[in-house]
């Protein structure tokens, strides 16, 4: 009974945290200005926090620079943009197996309206149900498949990526990776995030 209790008072922190956080996203959103963010040394930075704070049987968080060398500059404000990478990544960590590993990618690419920076976070976990890839986005959606822990979320953490993602002309979307048996079979889910390069960078 202890241990339901304290779990639900974490959770119940969790969502606090979760809401003041939200509520403060806002309203940077609204009075701060824009400026050149580098993603690369943003990203770097919060993968390394979390390999050097990682616990026993904890995902490992590993970072790989598809073009290191070119810039990879957006116009943005670099606080909403690390609460991006710090909720995906947490995420990712609560549906990964002991042990397992989170895998942030940093890449550019080209788009109809111009070059972007996409980054991609991947894990090991059980995926997400198909008719639930956009429905995950919504604020306070909870549902967790079969056999995995709730964990400490609020449900609102993917909902302030996606918010975040747009008000910095750019987008979120969640796919399933094909596991090795082909067909239906799952590797783990895939969130995808593109922003839009800074012009002066391209």
């Amino acid at each position: 009974m202890r241990e339901v209790i304290a779990r639900d008072v974490i959770r119940l922190d969790r969502l606090i945290t979760d809401i003041s956080n939200l509520s403060r996203l806002e309203g940077e959103i609204v009075r701060e200005k824009l400026t050149p963010v580098d993603i690369e040394r943003l990203i770097d930075e919060i993968v390394s926090i979390y390999r050097d704070t990682r616990r026993e049987h904890q995902a490992n968080v590993t970072l790989k620079i598809e073009t290191r060398g070119k810039p990879s500059v957006v116009m943005g404000r670099e606080g909403p943009l690390g609460q991006i990478m710090r909720n995906l990544i947490e995420n990712a960590r609560s549906f990964s197996p002991a042990d397992g590993e989170v895998r942030v990618t940093l890449d550019h690419k080209s788009r109809l309206n111009g070059p972007a920076i996409r980054i991609v976070v991947d894990d090991d976990g059980p995926g997400v149900p198909h008719d639930k890839l956009e429905k995950i986005f919504d604020r306070f959606y909870t549902d967790r498949p079969e056999g995995a822990k709730f964990g400490n979320n609020s449900g609102l953490g993917l909902s302030i990526v996606r918010q975040i993602a747009e008000t910095h002309k750019g987008r979120v979307w969640a796919e399933n990776r094909p596991g090795p048996q082909g067909g239906e079979s799952v590797a783990g889910a895939r969130f995808v995030v593109e922003l839009p390069q800074a012009p002066f960078t391209v």
